[in-house]
């Protein structure tokens, strides 16, 4: 039976695009001397931390500071997704363990959350700076059922990229893909999830179907109970 849900935040709950790519172009073009930053390349590796992207791209870690003050500052071009709260809210009726894991250091985290008033939600924020291995590494799931005392088969993960199924895969979790995110194309291809979802009332459904079933992997990949 589904006990807790695992959530990332960026493309699943907030809608943070344009914030990633003004503060990241920004920031490259200041840094790197060159007006072209590979932005498309950038977001194809959401979910991972920003150190890991930089190692991706060949690019220094020194960008991250200008890049963290940017988002920091310019919080406001980032919009919560509605639907998000009233989600939030039913499944903390049904007395399910809400958790966040993000790729997001924990400063930008709490501070995200914070802004939109949905922090309460959560029994736990997990970012990528309080790991040493963050996704698509299992340790970070793993760390977080570990604090909401939690097994592996009593818990769900509901990202929008690669690296968030794969997390969720090889810690051995139910994986949920949603296609409202960033390059919702990329997890639709590069990745098989238990379920896949386009829409808020479709989440709904899949979450209260696995609520209510003792073995969440029916394996059938598209969403459909």
């Amino acid at each position: 039976m589904l006990k807790a849900v695992i959530f990332d935040l960026d493309g699943v709950l907030i809608d943070s695009e344009p914030l990633m790519r003004f503060a990241f172009e920004k920031t490259y073009r200041s840094m790197m001397g060159h007006d072209h930053a590979p932005i498309e390349a950038y977001l194809d590796h959401m979910g991972e931390s920003f150190p890991q992207i930089m190692d991706h791209l060949g690019l220094p870690h020194t960008l991250w500071e200008p890049y963290r003050k940017l988002c920091q500052q310019h919080i406001n071009r980032i919009n919560l997704f509605p639907e998000g709260p009233i989600l939030l809210q039913r499944l903390r009726a049904l007395e399910l363990k809400l958790a966040v894991l993000t790729g997001k250091d924990r400063v930008r985290t709490l501070q995200t959350l914070e802004h939109f008033n949905i922090r309460y939600f959560f029994h736990e924020v997990v970012a990528s700076d309080q790991l040493r291995a963050p996704k698509p590494d299992p340790e970070g799931i793993l760390h977080t059922l570990r604090l909401l005392g939690c097994a592996t088969n009593e818990a769900v993960m509901i990202g929008d990229s690669v690296s968030d199924i794969l997390c969720a895969q090889r810690a051995g979790v139910t994986s949920i893909a949603v296609t409202w995110g960033i390059k919702p194309q990329r997890v639709q291809t590069l990745c098989v999830p238990d379920h896949v979802v386009h829409d808020w009332v479709s989440l709904t459904n899949v979450l209260l179907l696995l609520k209510t079933n003792s073995n969440g992997h029916n394996g059938n990949g598209n969403g459909h109970p």
